[in-house]
């Protein structure tokens, strides 16, 4: 290639990365970029980890710590272990109904390091396990419950969740999109409760959910939102792109007032959006 060829391109890039839009909140969310999966996730840890410090030790709070399935909770062993301790209660944000437990959001945390360090730490727990004869109404009963119950014993804790977004359908939690009837997804995630079972019917292969509430999710303090992989570029586009949240309901997240996102440059290119400099 002749240097006059060479130098086109190199314009015609320089270029195309000033018409592309750089994101730098979503929402009021901050929205951390990394370089890819690997640095995303150990970035997502040591802010959290920071979090809980501060809490800790400036704020002088307790912490209701709640974390959903999936990638989110593969990377809470990356948590700093010296920040885990009495004061935190840990919980799952999202559960699943299952009598065999196999398919359990808290079963699957109980794999974790993160969960043998607060077992260890001293930690207290709230187990979602679907016990023997509960029903998901049951189930939703009993997080209620425990989730009210610790806002009654520490009406100075905060409460912190680390939570995801799916590619597929942009469904947060156990919260699924319901464009074709906005009545009833009103009904089922903005009424008094904070927890809810239901049957997802078709939208989800775990049909029989317990999670938490957008009622109980505008009354947390910090969120952190780990979203990674080109597979959720274009789910990404969708959610930055609008506002209704029955339709995606990962749309929530831009309304809530504290937390950030933390994501990788795979998805940031695969939505169509600017990558920071170091990165391209």
């Amino acid at each position: 290639m002749t240097y006059s060829g060479a130098l086109f391109f190199k314009r015609a890039r320089e270029y195309t990365l000033v018409m592309m839009e750089y994101v730098k909140h979503v929402g009021n969310l901050r929205l951390y970029i990394r370089k890819d999966k690997e640095d995303a996730a150990n970035f997502f840890a040591k802010d959290i980890s920071r979090k809980l410090k501060e809490f800790r030790d400036v704020e002088r709070r307790d912490v209701l710590f709640l974390s959903s399935g999936g990638s989110a909770l593969a990377a809470l062993d990356r948590i700093d272990e010296s920040v885990i301790g009495p004061y935190l209660t840990i919980g799952i944000f999202d559960e699943r109904h299952d009598p065999s437990n196999r398919t359990s959001n808290y079963a699957q945390l109980r794999k974790t390091i993160f969960y043998k360090r607060a077992v260890s730490r001293g930690c207290r727990l709230i187990d979602t396990t679907t016990q023997k004869g509960q029903t998901p109404g049951d189930l939703a009963d009993f997080y209620e419950h425990e989730l009210r119950g610790w806002r009654v014993r520490h009406p100075r804790g905060a409460i912190m969740a680390t939570m995801g977004v799916a590619a597929e359908d942009g469904h947060t939690a156990g919260i699924m999109p319901f464009p074709e009837d906005p009545i009833r997804f009103h009904d089922l995630f903005e009424r008094e409760r904070w927890i809810v079972a239901y049957d997802t019917g078709e939208k989800n292969p775990f049909r029989l959910r317990v999670t938490t509430t957008l009622t109980f999710l505008r009354y947390v303090d910090i969120i952190g939102i780990y979203l990674i992989g080109v597979e959720k570029g274009a789910m990404f586009r969708r959610l930055m792109d609008g506002d209704d949240y029955v339709e995606l309901p990962g749309r929530i997240i831009k309304t809530l007032p504290r937390g950030a996102v933390y994501t990788d440059t795979a998805l940031v290119k695969s939505a169509g959006y600017a990558v920071p400099g170091k990165f391209s």
